[in-house]
């Protein structure tokens, strides 16, 4: 059996999770939590419009975290920019069923402007 090395990305990106407090009882909400993650592949999609709310620009990527990313769908990223996106979708972290051999979290990541 060969064992690879799990990918890793040194000139990527690291990306800052923010992760919301649990809702009190009465609706308030207890202080969340950052953490950084990465370095992580990001691929940046095509932006698209959207004419929900009227003329909106939604930029997207696709992330590829390193295997084991504490990452949840109602995290907010926030890339070294300042951006603030939302993730959109599922969360997967493939892995090849013969080997066991992961290739990292991925998800992607959306922002309205």
């Amino acid at each position: 059996m060969v064992n690879y090395p799990t990918p890793s990305f040194p000139g990527g990106t690291v990306l800052t999770v923010k992760r919301l407090g649990e809702r009190k009882r009465h609706g308030t909400r207890e202080p969340g939590t950052e953490h950084q993650i990465g370095p992580c592949d990001v691929k940046w999609m095509s932006s698209t419009e959207s004419n929900i709310e009227g003329e909106q620009i939604a930029i997207s990527a696709q992330v590829t975290a390193p295997v084991g990313s504490n990452v949840l769908p109602s995290d907010e990223i926030v890339h070294p920019d300042g951006r603030v996106f939302r993730i959109d979708g599922d969360i997967n972290a493939p892995v090849n069923p013969f080997t066991g051999w992961g290739t990292g979290v991925r998800f992607v990541i959306t922002h309205e402007r």
